[in-house]
């Protein structure tokens, strides 16, 4: 089974990167079950050490999901980049970040936030591998830039939650979970050998 890669990128990955990774991971498996090719993979663009996750972010994680998965930061690395087929980023900040570190992924470099109002004008997509499914996905969000009115930059931005209290942390991950659900929407796996 081929593999389709998600790189969700923050500041520290600390916070919100880990959180939408997690959070993604658990939604494709229950969506493509055991065919799930994504892998969803974060990274931070300015970590301060190997930081585990944080502990209001592992307490909102605990929340939604039935476990929460071991985390060390990672530092963003151009291979890290260069092996996304979707990188997608906390802030407009993060993204030039990503740019700027590897100009050809500026194709598939969005915020996440900017991504899910994309994918809320993306048809149904329909595939029996969930790769494929991924590609597509990119390529009709892509599309659907010139259909999207522009919003004010900040909009596209998702707000560090570090340094705040839990409750901010559980507005991070109900924007994350909304923007996941909005990826997620278009996509359906077909059965094996299914004609398209």
């Amino acid at each position: 089974m081929e593999t389709f890669r998600v790189l969700i990128v923050c500041t520290a990955n600390h916070c919100r990167s880990p959180i939408g990774q997690q959070l993604l991971a658990h939604d494709a498996r229950e969506r493509f079950g055991d065919r799930d090719g994504w892998l969803i993979e974060s990274a931070g663009t300015n970590i301060p050490g190997r930081w585990p996750l944080h502990p209001y972010a592992a307490t909102v994680l605990a929340e939604r999901l039935p476990q929460v998965a071991e985390h060390e930061s990672i530092q963003l690395s151009p291979a890290m980049i260069a092996r996304a087929d979707l990188v997608l980023t906390a802030t407009r900040q993060h993204r030039s970040a990503v740019v700027s570190s590897l100009p050809a992924a500026i194709g598939r470099t969005f915020t996440i936030l900017q991504f899910a109002r994309l994918c809320d004008e993306v048809p149904p997509i329909c595939d029996s591998d969930t790769r494929d499914l991924g590609q597509e996905l990119v390529v009709q969000a892509k599309l659907a830039r010139s259909s999207v009115q522009p919003v004010p930059g900040e909009q596209d931005d998702l707000p560090d939650p570090m340094g705040r209290g839990l409750q901010d942390f559980r507005l991070c991950a109900d924007r994350l979970q909304n923007s996941i659900d909005r990826i997620l929407r278009p996509l359906t796996l077909l059965p094996q050998n299914a004609e398209l």
